[in-house]
């Protein structure tokens, strides 16, 4: 599977919705994943892949709600904030 990302992506219809921050990176990139990774990440989840890019929308929402966007921006090109590890770590 190849997943795609870059620093402009966005959901047609999204407009500037904190979604559009699941497939971006600072730079141009493609990412390969593995079928059975992906497999074993998907069965994790009970099954349904749906709740990868759902997960991941909540955490940035969570960090948009907590940060506000322009620190979100700040986190997606690797800086980090106080408060951000305690918020990934409890996610997990």
């Amino acid at each position: 599977q190849i997943a795609p990302f870059h620093p402009k992506f966005a959901f047609e219809g999204s407009g500037d919705g904190i979604d559009n921050y699941t497939n971006r990176s600072p730079y141009p990139i493609f990412h390969i994943l593995r079928e059975n990774e992906v497999g074993m990440a998907v069965d994790k989840l009970g099954g349904d892949a749906s709740k990868v890019w759902q997960r991941n929308v909540d955490l940035l929402e969570g960090m948009d709600k907590k940060f506000g966007r322009d620190d979100v921006k700040r986190i997606m090109k690797g800086e980090s904030l106080d408060g951000l590890k305690d918020m990934l770590r409890d996610i997990r």
